[in-house]
Formats: structure tokens, C-alpha cells, sequence
């Protein structure tokens, strides 16, 4: 099942040129990703308290179809899949809330679980797989 989060782009989002600057399509991407740890009641500060693991960010993308205007009343949705016991990849559609056809941007995080003091890989906590289950593609399928 697909998270969904609104957001409204700010000024503060854009650019000299009108349009969101496009690190501010990462921030955005990842308010959802915390909206969606919050909604599945996992705490990020306890999540980020827990000196045993740390999850960063290995990889990031985004890819533009249209250009983001100040005022824009957005939904971004999150589709996210367990790739292996230490890692998993975070996806997310940027569409106009009036118009869920109208993709306007995606992208993605890939995130590793490490533990901070080695920088060695560990395995992903149970509320995280969980999480996982919750808003993979294939609960989508099993939904439909």
C-alpha cells in the first residue's frame, strides 16, 4: 500500500526562475518518508536515540516531467522494498493532488543499515521490515 502525503510547494521551495529548486524535491520526498515512519507509529526519535544502528541515506535521485510552481498542491507518494536484510530503497511519485495522473517528478532514497560505531552492516530492526511490509509494492498487489 502506497503512503500518500500532501504538501503545498512555498516560496522558500523555489528558485530565482519560480520553480522548485530541486534539493528542496529531496527534502520534500523525505517528510513523506518520516510522515510514513509516524503513521506506522515509529518513533524517529527513539529510531535515531538507538546507538546500536544508524539507517543513512546511500543514494538519492530525482527526475522532473514538469516543472513545480509556488502553490502547488501535491501528493507525494511512497512505495518502499526491502532489498536485502540491510538495506531497502524508498520511491516516491510527486503528482498534483487534482490530478493523480499527472506525474510531476519521482525519486528515490536507497538507505543501509549500519552500526554507527563500526560503519559495518547490521541487520534492519523488526520495525523497520514491518514498516516495510506495510508500504511495499507487493502489499499494493495484494491489496488490489
Amino acid at each position: 500500500m502506497a503512503f500518500s502525503h500532501p504538501r503545498t510547494v512555498y516560496l522558500a521551495d523555489t528558485d530565482a526562475a519560480g520553480v522548485v529548486y530541486f534539493a528542496c524535491v529531496m527534502n520534500m520526498c523525505h517528510e513523506a518518508y518520516e510522515e510514513s515512519l509516524a503513521a506506522a507509529r515509529i518513533s524517529l526519535q527513539q529510531l535515531i536515540a538507538d546507538s546500536a544502528i544508524a539507517i543513512p541515506i546511500v543514494h538519492a535521485e530525482v527526475s522532473f516531467f514538469r516543472p513545480l510552481f509556488c502553490g502547488d498542491k501535491l501528493l507525494i507518494n511512497l512505495v518502499a522494498e526491502q532489498l536485502s536484510d540491510n538495506e531497502f530503497i524508498v520511491n516516491y511519485d510527486i503528482v498534483l493532488a487534482s490530478s493523480s495522473q499527472k506525474k510531476l517528478a519521482q525519486g528515490n532514497t536507497k538507505h543501509v543499515c549500519i552500526n554507527p560505531a563500526t560503519r559495518t552492516r547490521v541487520k534492519l530492526p523488526q520495525t523497520i521490515i514491518d514498516w516495510l511490509k506495510q508500504y511495499s509494492r507487493s502489499q499494493e498487489l495484494v491489496e488490489d
